[in-house]
């Protein structure tokens, strides 16, 4: 029983140890958006953005540099891993709760 207990705490402390080396994160979507005709040279304008929801649950939007879509996207899956990792640390401890 010792022994099963110390195994998951382990697990837990190596689980904490993934998403402390996890980095940076962005909770949300990017999305491309089509802005028409540009004016002058002909082609289309891109734009991007980068749409959450905040504390009271209302949508906010950041505009997101076209340069930095890359970044923006891997904070986000950043944030998906780190989400997958708490469930996995919350399934853990009720199992230590259940043994104690």
């Amino acid at each position: 029983m010792q022994d099963q207990r110390q195994r998951i705490e382990n697990r837990i402390a190596s689980e904490l140890a993934r998403m402390a080396g996890l980095g940076a994160m962005l909770k949300g979507t990017v999305n491309q958006l089509r802005l028409g005709q540009k004016k002058r040279g002909g082609g289309e304008r891109i734009a991007y953005l980068l749409t959450y929801k905040d504390k009271g649950n209302k949508t906010k939007s950041v505009y997101v540099p076209a340069d930095r879509v890359p970044e923006a996207t891997g904070m986000i899956e950043n944030h998906r891993q780190a989400s997958a990792i708490l469930n996995r640390i919350v399934e853990l401890n009720v199992e230590l709760f259940k043994m104690k």
